[in-house]
């Protein structure tokens, strides 16, 4: 059935479909012209402020800049669902305030301190009895830090140590000696130069890794023994602060810093880690750095050369430093370091955010001592004109400032803000600026947009900086380039005891210091590991020329410090076995090299090698844990020094050991 539609029906669906369209055609106009109006509001309002700021800027080149840049500093677009807002400070229909420009204050006229000595470079003040000339003799220089009686103290440290805990049935010990004790660190180092990290690697007999001749002045189990029980403190003085182990040698390193360097006037204060990620609640951790986790020592630097420096610990005050009143306790750690610099000369210190103060610059400068680096915004007294919110885009090279207590407060707009304070700087004058070369941020940094535009396509451009900033850039990197030198080959040995890594961290430090002195009286460049290496072999030396009765120990007919472990160790009197074959044991290649390579007889028997070889192979392969006796033999071989079969039962061990070029 068809049904029949009403007339009146279509009429009035029409009606209102047509009403419908009109109704939505107004609302969308008024909206438009609502958005317009709004947009017009915030365009005036935008150039009132850009005429206000014109006008309060005496310099025309500012102006220019604040003109052309007003108009592009607006909040960032709006949000999904959102309309425009009604201008500057204001909300409209569902819109956000817009970001306003910051009202910098003018750059302030400053009167930095007055230098009355002037500046002066550092110079080496060594002691009139010694004497470094062509023929430099390296290991005077580092006894005067490791001096003998400070190792005659650990050598009767480590004894008397000894003796409370006991071998526990271990080797027997015998009495720590002061030349073993240099050769102990002289193999530290050379570990270090070498990058050895796991002490056995030393004493390696494998040819198909490194062999390293220095171990035949010391046995692996003396080197750990020493190890075991090495003690700087006495054992039974009580701890007075919880670095204590490492005193008294480590206030004499710091003496003798002081006594050997007269620094410059440009110094830097920073903190320094000294590895160590085991348990100690004196330890700190700090992500994005170079070592996260260890002892925080606070020190004060002159281009790489450590001056003084203080142990911290997150639980415990140090005794030694003094608080101040007004500066916090970082504050006072800083001026606890400054202060050991010498009187009536002039001294600029260099710090970063993490010291820098208000309170503290103004303390050092109503003591003579200059001071600049840079600050937090959320410090002490730091003036709130200076802060400028994120998402705020200014031109490169802004520049403003205020004076806070004789101190003065800078911000300066590079890849982004930068805020600084100083005692020794102005920013208002030609004379407090420099040309330098330099480079073109990432596109990723927060002002890329701006700093593009004054650099253009180039990658690198020379510039106008403040000389604040300049300075900072490079007189800051002292203790970095400490650190620098200090990791290049660390003396670090993987250890239990919690205070080993300060012992470490001292004789690093040492080593810095030295290579230094030593290249500014002789007015060279020696590498540090050339420096290292000549130190090892002094060391050795002098203990060598000390006692005649020590000798090297080769693979010939020379003996060794110890000739043997019985011969340190005395035991009751048993057959040798001569080298030891392990299960990864090859036959060396030397005995297949041209070499006197000759039967000795001898009256100390040793298990033939080359029995002893065939032995372990015939086992592994019958699987089967039965073994025959290994034969005695006084004969050795002159050149590799192993006894070896050359009899009736066993006729051809000599000369097959020789021959013999497939391992079976």
């Amino acid at each position: 059935m068809s049904q029949t539609t009403n007339p009146e029906v279509v009429f009035g669906s029409q009606y209102l479909v047509t009403l419908g369209r009109n109704l939505h055609e107004t609302t969308l106009v008024d909206r438009e012209i609502g958005e317009l109006a709004d947009l017009v509001e915030e365009i005036q309002i935008n150039d009132e402020y850009s005429q206000e700021e014109e006008q309060e800027s005496e310099d025309s080149e500012r102006e220019q800049n604040i003109g052309e840049t007003s108009g592009n500093i607006r909040g960032k677009g709006r949000a999904r669902g959102q309309a425009r807002g009604r201008g500057v400070g204001r909300r409209g229909r569902g819109g956000m305030p817009s970001c306003q420009l910051p009202t910098l204050p003018e750059p302030p006229v400053f009167t930095p301190m007055h230098n009355i000595q002037g500046l002066h470079r550092g110079y080496v003040m060594l002691p009139p009895d010694i004497q470094l000339d062509n023929n430099v003799n390296i290991l005077a220089l580092f006894k005067l830090f490791f001096t003998d009686e400070q190792l005659q103290m650990i050598v009767e440290s480590a004894n008397e140590y000894e003796q409370i805990k006991g071998v526990e049935g271990g080797r027997p010990w015998y009495p720590l000696t002061l030349n073993e004790l240099k050769i102990w660190f002289a193999l530290v180092i050379y570990m270090g130069v070498h990058k050895i990290y796991a002490v056995e690697d030393l004493w390696n007999s494998n040819e198909k890794r490194a062999i390293h001749s220095i171990k035949e002045y010391m046995t692996l189990l003396r080197f750990q023994q020493i190890k075991r029980f090495l003690h700087i403190s006495k054992p039974n003085e009580p701890h007075l602060c919880w670095y204590s182990k490492v005193e008294p040698l480590a206030s004499h390193i710091r003496e003798v810093s002081k006594q050997l360097y007269f620094p410059s006037s440009q110094v830097s204060v920073d903190e320094m880690i000294a590895r160590f990620s085991g348990r100690s609640a004196h330890t700190v951790r700090m992500k994005n750095k170079p070592t996260p986790e260890g002892y925080k020592i606070f020190s004060l630097c002159d281009a790489g050369y450590t001056y003084t420096f203080a142990f911290t610990s997150r639980i415990e005050k140090d005794m030694q430093i003094t608080p101040v009143v007004g500066l916090s306790k970082t504050g006072g750690s800083v001026w606890h370091l400054v202060k050991q610099l010498p009187h009536h000369k002039t001294f600029h210190v260099y710090m970063d955010n993490y010291f820098s103060s208000i309170p503290l610059f103004k303390y050092m400068h109503d003591n003579g001592l200059g001071a600049c680096g840079t600050v937090r915004t959320n410090s002490s007294k730091f003036p709130k004109e200076l802060k400028i919110n994120k998402g705020i885009s200014l031109d490169w090279n802004t520049i403003s400032g205020k004076v806070v207590d004789d101190v003065l407060a800078i911000v300066w707009v590079d890849n982004s803000p930068v805020t600084m304070l100083t005692t020794i700087h102005e920013i208002v004058g030609e004379e407090w600026k420099i040309i330098r070369n330099r480079r073109r941020p990432r596109e990723t940094s927060s002002n890329a947009s701006t700093v593009h535009r004054v650099f253009g396509n180039a990658s690198r451009k020379e510039l106008s900086i403040p000389k604040v900033i300049d300075d900072y850039n490079h007189y800051m990197g002292g203790v970095d380039i400490a650190d620098q030198l200090r990791g290049y080959y660390n003396c670090q040995l993987i250890v239990h005891r919690n205070w080993f890594p300060l012992l470490f961290w001292l004789l690093d430090t040492v080593l810095v210091n030295c290579s230094l002195l030593y290249n500014k009286v002789v007015n060279e460049n020696v590498k540090s590991k050339s420096f290292r290496i000549d130190l090892v072999w002094g060391l050795i030396k002098d203990v060598m020329d000390n006692d005649n009765s020590i000798s090297t120990r080769s693979m010939s007919t020379t003996t060794c410090l110890y000739d043997n472990e019985e011969s340190f160790f005395p035991q009751t009197k048993t057959k040798s076995k001569g080298p030891y074959v392990t299960k990864n044991f090859e036959l060396p290649i030397s005995r297949l090299l041209p070499g006197n390579h000759f039967p000795e007889w001898r009256e100390k028997r040793g298990e033939c090698v080359y029995c002893r070889y065939l032995t372990r192979n015939s086992r592994e392969s019958s699987s089967s844990s039965s073994s025959s006796s290994i034969p005695q033999s006084q004969l050795w071989c002159i050149e590799c020094n192993v006894p070896l079969c050359c009899s009736k039962s066993h006729p051809n061990c000599f000369k097959d050991f020789h021959t013999n070029t497939v391992n079976q």
